[in-house]
């Protein structure tokens, strides 16, 4: 049985999934009753056409980083290792929270200082029930997506989510930019 959480195919029977340990019981898994709930349930995230995400190292300056977000109009930045894997998040919140009205000088900060470490992650293959969980959650706007090794591949944001499902209700069928 595929898991409605994370997209993992665990063996037929089981009661919890192997990969997350979302329980599998048909009384807790939803069904999928309409042609919507069956998208969110199937599709999987990568049909919400994730963007490259923008990345830095964590010794970055806060003032560097900031207006790379500016200029690019994104609302975070993914902080990579050497190896190129996933270390953290620098958003708009943390900005807003940890940084503002403190009177700091920016380029003498290190991004590592203010940015969210471990941040939750997703792949392209996990399907959208995945994604919305997890942004529900942990109550975050932003979902990196990275690869089998852990380095970013994409990212998607609740607006992207809300925009599919609009277009999903509508009967369009998918997002329309």
């Amino acid at each position: 049985m595929k898991c409605p959480s994370c997209g993992y195919d665990n063996l037929p029977g089981a009661d919890a999934c192997e990969a997350c340990q979302t329980s599998l019981t048909r009384e807790d898994v939803p069904q999928a009753d309409t042609g919507f709930e069956r998208s969110l349930m199937e599709d999987p995230i990568a049909c919400l056409q994730p963007i490259r995400p923008l990345t830095a190292d964590p010794d970055t300056p806060l003032d560097v980083a900031i207006r790379r977000m500016r200029d690019h109009g994104i609302g975070c930045l993914l902080i990579v290792t050497e190896a190129g894997r996933l270390a953290g998040i620098l958003t708009e919140r943390d900005l807003l929270q940890k940084v503002a009205g403190l009177g700091l000088d920016l380029n003498s900060c290190r991004v590592k200082d203010f940015m969210s470490g471990a941040p939750e992650s997703g792949r392209q293959d996990h399907p959208l029930a995945y994604a919305l969980h997890r942004m529900i959650i942990s109550d975050i706007r932003y979902l990196p997506l990275v690869d089998e090794d852990g380095r970013p591949n994409g990212i998607v944001s609740s607006q992207d989510v809300i925009a599919y499902m609009a277009a999903r209700f509508s009967g369009s069928g998918g997002r329309s930019l």
